[in-house]
């Protein structure tokens, strides 16, 4: 099928390209759309705690219109303390409404962002060199490991490549439709309420785009387009300015620029001291990272996969010297070149991990595709072997993530928790203790028991109120520290904890004791 669209693609024919090109597309898409839907709410099984600090916040939200810690309309969460993005949880609110809180709703945002992702880059690779090498790009970001795990779990800062894809998608097409500039804006603007990090990636990124377009631009499309990219950074800006100088928390609206107790650019970029030499440090780590496809992070890259599969590298080199090679004949790439300069710039800034410098992986998969590319045109009708080369790759890699994030699930993800919690429930305890082999269990207890908001702040009792990351000693019946200071009726244990107490049931990784 591929290579008819390539041969047709440089031949005549137009009718049987579009009708070979539109059934391939759709094929590809079937089945990325499937790896990214498909089990979410089993597959991970169980719940990290970050995923169930972003459902319960948008749970609270939703009906009783305030986040765990009273904040009304957050342009950012303050969730630990240190704060989280609030772009997901306001996206997931639809879901949550129509399911009701659970693994499922809350992931269906971000699995549903993976497969926008699929269309916006297949139409992107597609204006950037025709529908072969559109074809050829959607294929391999289908099959890509750290696209389908990035898809399948609820951290709110995956939403962030998806929408700087979307606005440099919006950033290109808008040379011949000059008003695709306002949509462009819109994508980038709800980007910095996805993750803090997208400050660091769009100041460069749109200084290059007024350069791009600067003989395209239209004038009135532009200050429009300003305007409301203006409007809509400018409480998010505003909040982090706020936390910044330590100004008091304040109201706009309705809307609240919350305070924390410390700011995250200052916990995950070199805004937290360390200079030049802080940030040589963060572009070796970086560096390491893109080498390894791994940053000691389990649930950020799979063991049989890593983020690209180990041919991934050599080809975005081949894809990266073809580009540059050829920019003239296709200017429509120069975003995507500008957008790859642009993530490596972000690494000297943030102390990085996968998650963190996640703006630059869409772009080095647009060239590891553009190498794939290349080494199919040359293969030509032997071009099958490096695509089933991929394709067998692609199913050692899902074989080892179903084992891994499947059945008995990964640690990371805590399997057995919920269904412990809930069982305790059902015996009408009036104390219950959650041992600290958890990270952050009261957020869990929220999330599965659906314990309203004003009911957690009235009773919550913190072990450190000013920390970057608050850890919760009690609220209500339920207590939470080591397994060695379990007090109450019933006790909920990591099954390695277990010791002399009485068991009560079992859980897989987890069980209930009694006091």
């Amino acid at each position: 099928m591929w290579y008819n669209i390539y041969v047709m693609d440089n031949c005549a024919g137009k009718k049987q390209i579009i009708k070979n090109e539109r059934i391939a597309v759709a094929l590809l898409l079937l089945a990325g759309f499937a790896l990214r839907l498909l089990l979410i709410g089993s597959l991970p099984y169980g719940l990290n705690q970050d995923e169930a600090s972003a459902g319960y916040d948008a749970w609270a939200l939703l009906n009783y219109g305030i986040d765990r810690c009273g904040n009304s309309l957050p342009v950012l969460l303050e969730s630990w303390g240190s704060g989280q993005n609030a772009l997901m949880s306001y996206l997931s609110m639809p879901f949550i409404a129509l399911f009701g809180l659970s693994e499922f709703s809350l992931r269906l945002t971000n699995a549903l962002g993976g497969c926008v992702a699929l269309i916006l880059f297949w139409l992107l690779a597609r204006r950037a060199r025709g529908p072969a090498f559109g074809l050829c790009a959607l294929f391999f970001l289908c099959v890509c490991p750290w696209h389908i795990m990035a898809s399948r779990w609820a951290l709110e800062s995956n939403l962030l490549p998806v929408f700087l894809l979307a606005g440099i998608t919006f950033t290109a097409e808008s040379r011949e439709k000059h008003w695709r500039l306002l949509p462009a804006a819109i994508c980038f603007g709800l980007s910095l309420y996805a993750y803090g990090t997208a400050y660091f990636f769009l100041a460069p990124f749109l200084v290059f785009a007024v350069l791009w377009l600067r003989k395209s631009l239209r004038l009135e499309s532009f200050l429009v387009s300003l305007s409301v990219f203006t409007l809509i950074a400018l409480p998010i800006t505003l909040c982090q300015l706020r936390n910044a100088l330590g100004l008091p928390e304040y109201t706009l609206l309705g809307i609240t620029l919350p305070a924390l107790t410390q700011t995250r650019q200052a916990a995950t970029s070199i805004l937290g001291g360390g200079g030049i030499d802080a940030a040589l440090g963060n572009f070796k780590a970086f560096l390491g990272i893109l080498f390894r496809q791994y940053d000691g992070l389990p649930y950020n890259a799979a063991s049989t996969g890593g983020l690209f599969y180990f041919f991934g590298l050599p080809l975005a080199v081949i894809g990266i010297a073809e580009s540059l090679l050829h920019l003239k004949k296709n200017p429509d790439e120069a975003p995507i070149l500008a957008a790859l300069g642009c993530g490596f710039l972000c690494a000297l800034f943030i102390d990085v991990n996968i998650n963190r410098i996640n703006m630059v992986w869409l772009p080095v998969i647009y060239f590891i595709s553009l190498g794939l590319f290349v080494i199919l045109c040359k293969l030509k009708k032997w071009s099958i072997l490096p695509v089933a080369g991929v394709l067998a790759c692609f199913l050692i890699f899902m074989s080892g993530y179903v084992s891994e994030y499947g059945g008995g699930g990964s640690p990371y993800y805590y399997p057995g928790l919920g269904e412990a919690i809930a069982y305790v429930e059902d015996q009408s305890p009036d104390s219950v203790f959650i041992s600290y082999y958890v990270n952050q269990p009261y957020i869990f207890t929220l999330f599965y028991e659906q314990i309203p908001p004003d009911q957690f702040i009235d009773s919550v009792n913190y072990v450190n109120p000013s920390g970057a990351f608050r850890w919760v000693r009690s609220f209500g019946i339920y207590r939470f520290g080591d397994a060695g200071d379990a007090r109450g009726k019933y006790l909920i244990l990591h099954k390695g904890e277990a010791g002399d107490y009485s068991l009560l049931a079992d859980f897989g990784d987890f069980i209930v004791c009694a006091g």
